[in-house]
């Protein structure tokens, strides 16, 4: 049996600005800035594995956005070939892979757009029937008109808002409000 996973709460505590890399050249800068946590928003079967173990070797979690990848299906065996290069965890749209990546004990962290309060019900009836680690919620400034619906489902599933996110006093008026994280891509409002 394999052993639990430590709570993602307890990294995003550490990292509530998660430093998103959309381009590879940005990764350097995501390794300095302060935290655990590193999304990779980019990346292809040629380039992955070496951007996953450098972060890897700076004592950080790579979680790969699997729906932002160039040259993978969203499917288990991509997931499988995550977790093969060192991946700590995927993020997706997808609840299959996100399904997957529970059973081989990676973090699986489901991204969604609150678009609506029909979006808001779907996404509530899907955290009351897949195992995540957490939610994404895009676009940031929506993320905290979901987090009662959340906190009613179960108080163990931290809350991350991503996208539209322009200045640091939003994203610290985001976490005032109650989310756990805030993802965000400019690499000049990653805290070194």
């Amino acid at each position: 049996m394999q052993a639990q996973l430590t709570p993602l709460r307890t990294f995003f505590r550490e990292t509530p600005i998660i430093p998103s890399v959309r381009h590879v050249e940005h990764l350097d800068h995501a390794i300095a800035a302060h935290g655990k946590i590193i999304y990779l928003l980019t990346g292809d079967p040629e380039n992955c594995e070496t951007m996953i173990q450098k972060i890897l070797a700076a004592g950080k979690l790579p979680i790969v956005n699997l729906d932002l990848l160039n040259g993978f299906s969203r499917d288990k065996y991509a997931v499988n070939y995550l977790k093969h290069c060192g991946a700590s965890g995927i993020i997706s749209t997808h609840l299959d892979p996100l399904r997957h990546a529970h059973t081989i004990h990676l973090y699986a962290i489901q991204r969604t757009f609150l678009l609506d309060s029909g979006a808001k019900n779907t996404i509530t009836n899907q955290l009351k029937n897949t195992p995540v680690d957490a939610l994404e919620v895009l676009p940031a400034p929506v993320a905290p008109k979901l987090l009662d619906s959340v906190r009613a489902i179960s108080l163990d599933i931290p809350v991350v808002g991503g996208g539209l996110i322009w200045t640091l006093k939003e994203a610290e008026d985001l976490l005032a409000q109650g989310l756990d994280a805030v993802s965000i891509s400019n690499p000049q409002m990653w805290i070194s």
